[in-house]
């Protein structure tokens, strides 16, 4: 009881931004002060997720220290994110880790890292926008253990050093630049975040730069590196920074440094020689294990063939010169070529079919016989081709299932390959996307407002882009009576999938072509339909959505104001409608490539998971719409199969129907179905010897 009450009372404070190297030793400070740290660096979606449900009060954003121009405009982005995400759930206090290079230098009209001085202006004004207190810390190069080659100017060095590769230089022979030890870095930043302070900007640094000269002595002095201040070639560094005046820190926070120059210097050479050595030795054992197995693969059969040739020689001279074993009239011989051959394939049969050719002619002459007379004796020549009948067809199975074994990893390596392929496709149009919303400066044009909308449409699930496109278009084109018709198999009827609006529910379930001619032209022509007549019963506007030159759905609205019968409206309806055709035909590639882990191979019956998730779309789509009846069949499975079960249900249920398994069997979901369906339903799938019962909900 005593530990969770303590657990209850600890701090939160969550880590995200750019990972620097020194994550690990902020984390352990927190920790041993009792704090409850959490590490977001991933995907927005779990910081999302960890802040919602550990209700995280502080949030420290680290600003990246080095990066290319377009990866700062990234962090930019990805900056604006995690401040929404603060206050979407009302983080109290942020802690802007920033970069002395966002300070503007007494000579310079601008900061050294132009972005880094965007991003602290942005966090000041969202700071006041959100009512949320933010303090931005600023740090001069961090160096310690755990650090990289590419963080930082000592870290470069030092590597660069070890691995006697090219140098970096500062590009500023004259202009100081200031480095702070990770362990006071770190320890700062953590007096910061304990205390609350709230003063606005904190500067933490050892208030004394270096030159280029100074920091050569100073690299020199302590590693004793031959060479780092004389001529020779250089790397120029991308940057110089002013140096820090932590007089705040030292009277707000009380505090100081613990490490010297020289000593903290001192630690990080001593971790990266000793990381060097370890990865050094790691690569040279991963080098000899490779060496290793390469051999043992090699060399093992051979050996394994020696062993079968004196075993072989061995039983002959025990029985007397003869291979043939007296008792059970068989030549021992067979069993040594066909386990060769079976084991490592027609090479190895070969082999040893030769080294028995071998024993049992020497065999032979240590009888009595000669080579002569043997040739001339048919069984002997019999006895001889039996070997080579056996070698031959022991190695060409063992070899057929080498082959086999190898056509199924290349599959595997295809299908993994298409697989990753479409994923890239599926990641590059999103980095698309967030390239173009990024270049959209007035976010309140219709232009921002259509992206915001359509990027609903990102996902890979065909059931959600149909709900999806449904309340996208209505959102769209600002209508309030949709539905979306899906084409049947057969090119004859439209089942509707998804509605909104109270017009729609009076709308019918299924519409055949032959009768509306508006849908016979829709699906030849793919064309946007008009209802200019204002007949009756039909859609005022109606258009395809198209997939491989295939109308696969039909978009149809009603009730649409007078204001809203314009051009303008059709060709936003037509933009549209491609659009959300561009998501489905992702959706469907996609798919395809997941074939066989979305349903049970050989069927169409989905997976567990994958049936989870038809059932959240069909609950998403029953919020969206209002009334979504679904009804649960459970099938009695004792009497076949998944294949089986598959096989019957082929012609029985509908196109919208879906199959999958549970926790508890096998269910088949009836989305927008009353009793009389359903009744016809389970009618045919008793004709096709399918027993089912109504249930409840999926267990």
């Amino acid at each position: 009881m005593a530990g969770k009450q303590e657990n209850q009372l600890k701090h939160k404070v969550m880590l995200t931004g750019a990972r620097p190297f020194w994550d690990n030793q902020l984390k352990r400070v927190f920790v041993k002060e009792n704090w409850e740290f959490f590490n977001a660096t991933g995907s927005l979606e779990q910081i999302r997720e960890t802040l919602r449900i550990y209700n995280i009060p502080v949030l420290i954003y680290v600003w990246p220290a080095e990066r290319l121009a377009v990866e700062r405009i990234d962090a930019l982005q990805r900056l604006a994110d995690i401040l929404a995400l603060a206050y979407e759930f009302e983080v109290e206090n942020v802690y802007f880790i920033s970069t002395a290079a966002a300070v503007k230098g007494d000579e310079e009209q601008r900061a050294a890292d132009g972005m880094a001085m965007v991003a602290e202006t942005a966090v000041k004004a969202w700071a006041e926008w959100a009512v949320i207190p933010v303090a931005i810390i600023r740090l001069p190069e961090v160096y310690g253990p755990d650090s990289s080659p590419r963080d930082g100017l000592v870290a470069r060095t030092l590597y660069a050093s070890i691995k006697k590769e090219i140098l970096p230089r500062m590009d500023d022979e004259t202009t100081p630049r200031d480095f702070l030890y990770s362990a006071d870095a770190v320890y700062g930043i953590y007096r910061a975040v304990a205390r609350g302070y709230q003063g606005g900007e904190l500067n933490l640094g050892t208030g004394q730069g270096l030159n280029a000269g100074r920091f050569a002595d100073w690299i020199k002095e302590v590693t004793e590196l031959p060479g780092i201040d004389e001529g020779g070639e250089f790397k120029a560094f991308p940057y110089v920074q002013p140096v820090l005046e932590s007089k705040t820190a030292q009277q707000e926070l009380g505090w100081q440094l613990k490490y010297s120059r020289n000593k903290a210097l001192v630690q990080t050479w001593k971790y990266i020689q000793a990381k060097m050595e370890t990865d050094r030795l790691e690569a040279q054992k991963r080098l000899r294990s490779i060496r290793w197995r390469k051999w043992y693969k090699d060399i093992i059969p051979y050996a394994e063939n020696a062993i079968g040739a004196m075993l072989m020689v061995g039983i002959a001279y025990w029985q007397h010169g003869n291979t043939i074993n007296p008792q059970i009239q068989l030549d021992i011989n067979f069993v040594y070529i066909g386990a060769m051959g079976l084991l490592y394939g027609k090479r190895q049969a070969f082999i040893a079919m030769t080294i028995s050719m071998v024993i049992f002619i020497a065999a032979a002459l240590a009888r009595g016989g000669e080579l002569i007379s043997l040739i001339y004796v048919p069984e002997n020549i019999l006895h001889l081709t039996a070997y080579l009948f056996t070698a031959a067809l022991t190695g060409y199975f063992a070899d057929a299932r080498r082959f086999e074994r190898e056509a199924m990893e290349w599959q595997k390596r295809q299908a993994s390959e298409r697989q990753n392929f479409l994923r890239k496709i599926y990641e590059e149009n999103l980095a698309v996307k967030d390239k173009l919303y990024r270049q959209i400066v007035n976010s309140d044009d219709s232009i921002g407002r259509l992206y915001r909308i359509i990027k609903r449409l990102d996902s890979v699930e065909p059931e959600n882009i149909f709900t999806q496109a449904t309340a996208v278009t209505a959102q769209i084109l600002n209508v309030d009576n949709i539905a979306i018709y899906v084409v049947g198999a057969d090119g004859y009827y439209l089942r509707q999938k998804v509605r909104m609006g109270k017009v729609m529910n009076m709308q019918p379930r299924s519409l055949r072509v032959t009768d509306y001619p508006y849908l016979q032209n829709i699906l030849q022509n793919h064309a946007v339909f008009v209802n200019r007549e204002l007949v009756k019963d039909i859609p005022d506007l109606a258009a395809p959505i198209v997939y491989q030159d295939k109308a696969i759905a039909v978009i149809t609205i009603f009730g649409l104001r007078f204001e809203q019968w314009s051009l303008y409206q059709q060709n936003l309806l037509s933009i549209t409608t491609r659009l959300i055709s561009a998501a489905m035909a992702r959706a469907y590639r996609y798919e395809q490539g997941v074939q066989e882990k979305r349903f049970v191979s050989g069927t169409r019956i989905l997976q567990v998971e994958e049936f989870r998730k038809i059932i959240k779309e069909l609950e998403n789509r029953r919020q969206l719409q209002g009334d979504l009846p679904v009804v649960v069949l459970k099938v009695d499975m004792s009497t076949f199969d998944y294949a089986g079960l598959d096989a019957r249900l082929s012609q029985v249920i509908r196109n919208e129907d879906f199959v999958g398994i549970g926790n508890s069997g096998v269910y088949i979901l009836l989305p927008d179905a009353n009793p009389e369906v359903v009744a016809r339903v389970q009618e045919r799938l008793q004709g096709a010897g399918v027993k089912t019962v109504v249930c409840e909900a999926v267990d």
